[in-house]
């Protein structure tokens, strides 16, 4: 199939961001096929666990007793308590945007020059800010200037979707989300982003084909 008969305007990032299970690696993993089918060079970047320049301050945190992992049912979780030390929530923000901002030099900008090139991002600052608003249970980070400043990170044009899917499916989905005590809290940062924020909406509703045929529309394939 060539791109020129398949394609509407396919846009060089396609950033796809939603809760653990809510099925965006799906989607991304999907469209990658597809586009590779059509001729394209695609690239799947799965932008978790970026700590680079905020590692030391997570190693601190982990001695001084702000990182913490508890077990229950045989299931490790993780959690990060930094809401206790605003000098540490800051930080830990500020760190993580440079760390972004790393994301942006080092693993988005080289990969945008040339045709027919295409970069899928599974997570990136809207995944980061929920985690962070976890993290430091600073509400206002989303729609204030430091969430300005993660968003201005976004290379224009970038498409972007979420994947929401409803809570019950999710936590089938990912049952380690019934024994963290944030995934509530996190689900609800990324229905606030549904409101709030210009990202285009994919509903999970348990049927995989309609999900993916939307997702292929929402970026430019004719179907």
């Amino acid at each position: 199939m060539s791109t020129s008969s398949a394609v509407m305007d396919i846009p060089k990032i396609i950033y796809v961001m939603g809760i653990d299970g809510s099925g965006k690696s799906t989607v991304s993993e999907h469209l990658a096929r597809r586009l590779r089918d059509m001729g394209y060079q695609v690239e799947v970047e799965w932008l978790r666990f970026n700590h680079v320049l905020s590692k030391p301050l997570l190693g601190l945190c982990r001695l001084i007793g702000l990182t913490r992992y508890e077990v229950s049912d045989g299931i490790r979780v993780g959690y990060h308590d930094f809401h206790r030390s605003r000098v540490v929530s800051w930080l830990f923000v500020l760190l993580q945007y440079l760390d972004a901002w790393r994301v942006l030099q080092l693993k988005i900008k080289p990969r945008m020059k040339g045709e027919h090139k295409i970069l899928i991002l599974d997570r990136y600052v809207y995944d980061i800010l929920v985690d962070l608003m976890v993290d430091t249970r600073f509400e206002g980070l989303l729609s204030g200037r430091t969430g300005d400043a993660f968003l201005s990170l976004l290379p224009p044009d970038s498409k972007l979707l979420l994947v929401d899917r409803a809570l019950d499916e999710v936590l089938g989905a990912r049952p380690e989300g019934r024994v963290d005590a944030n995934f509530i809290e996190r689900y609800r940062h990324y229905k606030r982003i549904e409101r709030q924020c210009p990202v285009e909406v994919l509903r999970n509703n348990g049927e995989l084909a309609g999900l993916l045929q939307a997702a292929e529309r929402s970026v430019g394939i004719r179907l």
